[in-house]
């Protein structure tokens, strides 16, 4: 049986999606996927208050089984999050998310020190690595303290945003971080994302890059998720099968898959 997977698309709840659901579910049938999460954004302003990227979950929660109940039977569909995480509000983001019930939590960090990674405000007056180490700690720094999360998204995304001309995040430059951060998320058993929108920003094949991937595989890593990070048609009908390929080069046998925050392991002999 072949498998295809999707764990990061963005729907009509996340304010910066052009997709909906129920497109989402038809195309991802057309395409032969199997199973799909869906993971909009839930982010609270540095203030702690909610913003444009809050969560409808009523009405997601309605859609979502809406959507399962139509196309439950050509398709897995998971109901997913993506978390945005502040270091100053942990706990609040833990309260936000007490009594909501998800297959999979992704885990990603939008800003540090309550300025968006966005913003050029982040780099002003910042030498490229003073500015990747600040984000790298703030990474160390949630995954230390919070633990309701399953994997953490698009590890160098701060690649994406950033206005330096040399993008990169060589593992040698920060391995030290690098290391703490990946070795902490083995021992707390929570997955890397593999996320596959590299191409779109001229960021090599995938986020983090394969340097980076293997050193959490080397290191013990076996929790990898895959995802298209869509937010546009466009995205979302990317072809995976080179992505399946540089995991298993990387030496990952398995890609996981979630349900009810519990991982299961699918081969990658099985997807394509």
């Amino acid at each position: 049986m072949i498998i295809l997977i999707d764990y990061h698309i963005h729907t009509q709840f996340s304010k910066d999606s052009k997709l909906t659901m129920e497109d989402i579910c038809i195309k991802a049938i057309e395409l032969g996927l199997k199973e799909i999460c869906f993971t909009d954004h839930w982010d609270l302003n540095p203030n702690g208050e909610s913003f444009d990227f809050n969560l409808d979950y009523l009405n997601y929660t309605s859609e979502y089984l809406r959507c399962s109940d139509k196309y439950g039977d050509k398709i897995k569909i998971k109901k997913g999050l993506e978390i945005g995480l502040q270091s100053h509000l942990l706990k609040k983001i833990d309260a936000l998310l007490k009594d909501k019930t998800f297959d999979f939590i992704l885990g990603s960090i939008h800003y540090v020190n309550k300025t968006d990674l966005l913003k050029d405000d982040f780099y002003k007056n910042k030498e490229k690595k003073d500015a990747f180490n600040e984000y790298l700690q703030e990474v160390y720094i949630c995954i230390s303290e919070f633990d309701n999360f399953d994997c953490l998204g698009h590890l160098d995304v701060i690649r994406r945003y950033c206005p330096y001309v040399d993008k990169s995040l060589n593992y040698i430059d920060y391995h030290e971080i690098l290391d703490n951060i990946l070795t902490l998320l083995i021992k707390k058993g929570k997955g890397l994302e593999a996320n596959i929108s590299a191409k779109r920003y001229n960021l090599g094949n995938i986020l983090p890059s394969e340097e980076i991937l293997k050193r959490y595989k080397d290191l013990g890593g076996k929790i990898v998720t895959l995802g298209s990070d869509s937010h546009l048609p466009e995205h979302f009908t990317i072809t995976r099968k080179k992505y399946i390929d540089i995991l298993k080069e990387i030496g990952f046998m398995n890609i996981a898959s979630y349900e009810n925050r519990n991982p299961y392991f699918i081969p990658v002999d099985e997807l394509e």
